[in-house]
């Protein structure tokens, strides 16, 4: 009886340090709300201490309940989604108007890239019909006009553009027009690989400029539990 009791405590123990993906009570996992992603290193919440996660991988919780990720230039982004194996990361605007705020991004200074397109901005002087090679703006964007985007790779040729005049071209986030939603992803640290294998990452807690990453795995941290075995033979 007691021998079984103390493999049932000895799994709990293991089950608890596994699925918090840290052995630092601090930095275990979060959500801001049931549905919303798992909140992890590389990632951390604003309450956690710097050594949970990974410079710039600093989210936070909305009043609502909303998981939100502030990259340079104030850009404010929910975030709907996390792969911490494909290390990506799926975010929309709040705004509804994606493109008035999408011109502040500031990717080479954060830690995430993006699928990029380029796209030309139309500003036409009356509505056009949307067809596929061409979609609204819903909202006031640059004028009081309508404005329209296209990817710049488009034929246009059979579009109506006669009330219309290009008023840029820019190279943005391949996103959803309507929902205002794209895909981010990050390139360090490099724990995908060791995610993939069921393993997770931490950051070493140090004073270091550069941050140093441990590899921890299942099999390390039961071998870890082993001595408090031996100590009850």
């Amino acid at each position: 009886m007691g021998i079984s009791l103390f493999f049932f405590f000895l799994f709990m123990r293991l089950f608890a340090e596994i699925n918090g993906g840290s052995q630092d009570d601090e930095c275990k996992a979060s959500r801001c709300s049931h549905h919303g992603p798992v909140i992890r290193f590389p990632f951390r919440l604003k309450h956690q201490p710097e050594h949970c996660g990974y410079p710039e991988f600093e989210l936070s919780c909305s009043e609502e309940k909303r998981t939100i990720l502030e990259l340079p230039s104030s850009v404010i982004l929910w975030v709907k989604e996390i792969n911490y194996t494909s290390q990506e990361i799926f975010v929309q605007y709040p705004d509804d108007c994606l493109p008035r705020q999408i011109l502040n991004l500031n990717l080479p200074a954060s830690f995430f890239t993006y699928y990029t397109n380029d796209f030309s901005f139309f500003n036409c002087s009356e509505s056009k019909a949307e067809i596929y090679e061409l979609r609204s703006i819903p909202c006031s964007f640059l004028s009081s006009n309508p404005v329209y985007v296209a990817p710049s790779y488009y034929t246009l040729a059979g579009v109506n553009l006669s009330s219309c005049r290009k008023i840029f071209n820019a190279t943005l986030p391949f996103f959803y027009i309507n929902e205002g939603e794209f895909w981010m992803k990050w390139l360090k640290p490099m724990c995908g690989n060791c995610e993939a294998k069921g393993n997770k990452c931490q950051r070493k807690k140090n004073n270091s400029r550069e941050p140093e990453i441990n590899l921890f795995s299942q099999v390390t941290q039961f071998m870890s539990l082993l001595p408090l075995t031996l100590s009850l033979k």
